[in-house]
């Protein structure tokens, strides 16, 4: 049985033919490549200031509203190069690599003393936020956006909505983290096996502390009215060492439970199944999240 309120698509359909009109849903209706009167505007590439360090970011493109593209955990500018240059033949498309990712500066660290040893502090959510407001403001990167965001960018989209609403027109969710994966992941797995994947998180590459940061999603128990696309896995992978063939099937089944459950975030969602993608769909399939960035634009300009 699918979700109330919810419309879940096949990855084998293409999104463009659809109009949907279903209670809570608004339909979807030709509109021109970019809003009347918005003026054409340089391609930039360069490293911004945010504050004693600088991000990288790149944008091309004219139209409003403006793409953010969010990468996940140790990614940045460069995952989104199949999916970048059809969205910028649209509207203004910008991506970055957070700090001490790419050719971004690290982020300023804070160092702890405890048990007479020196730790250096793992950022949360809250700060990768701010680094994205900063750096949108000091680039000229005006609103409104719409955020498309993969993996762990998911949480620091619904962050940055929660905190700047009015600059959010739209939201893709790329098969994100949800606040509460953790906790369904260790239900189906050992102690030890779940202490090893927490230990794995807090030694990221990018220095995120992953437990805080859906943390901070699951406080604020976060609802939207913009349109919001959801775009969850669909391929049948074998499972990853230390699972069992029935556990890890228990947790895909949560997996699309959990993606469901973010499409009810929002009162005008779609849900759609990438059946031939695993975790990487704007990798996999790119050509669905270039048509479901399209049409959140849209549906952004006709409110």
């Amino acid at each position: 049985m699918k979700p109330t309120g919810l419309i879940i698509l096949s990855a084998s359909i293409p999104l463009g033919w659809l109009c949907a009109s279903s209670a809570g849903l608004v339909n979807v209706v030709a509109v021109t490549p970019t809003q009347a009167g918005a003026r054409e505007r340089p391609p930039l590439d360069q490293l911004i200031d945010v504050g004693g360090y600088r991000l990288h970011l790149k944008c091309s493109g004219s139209g409003s509203p403006t793409v953010i593209l969010e990468a996940g955990q140790g990614g940045g500018t460069d995952d989104w190069d199949l999916v970048m240059p059809e969205v910028g033949k649209d509207t203004r498309v910008c991506a970055y690599d957070r700090a001490g990712r790419g050719t971004s500066d690290p982020g300023r660290r804070k160092l702890r003393r405890f048990d007479s040893r020196t730790y250096i502090e793992l950022r949360n959510g809250q700060e990768v936020v701010q680094d994205l407001h900063a750096l949108l403001a000091n680039a000229g990167e005006a609103g409104p956006y719409v955020i498309a965001a993969h993996s762990i960018g998911g949480p620091f989209a619904i962050l940055y909505a929660h905190q700047y609403p009015d600059e959010i027109v739209g939201l893709v969710f790329v098969d994100v983290s949800h606040p509460e994966q953790t906790e369904r992941a260790d239900a189906l797995t050992t102690p030890e096996v779940a202490r090893r994947r927490h230990d794995g998180l807090t030694q990221n590459r990018e220095g995120l502390d992953i437990d805080e940061i859906l943390a901070q999603v699951r406080r604020l128990d976060w609802r939207t009215s913009v349109p919001l696309y959801v775009l969850a896995r669909g391929a049948v992978l074998p499972p990853p060492g230390n699972w069992t063939a029935d556990n890890w099937a228990k947790y895909g089944a949560a997996h699309r439970e959990m993606q469901q459950d973010l499409a009810r975030r929002s009162s005008n969602s779609r849900l759609i199944i990438a059946e031939k993608s695993g975790h990487s769909i704007h990798q996999d399939q790119p050509e669905l999240v270039i048509d479901a960035i399209r049409q959140v634009v849209n549906l952004a300009r006709n409110r």
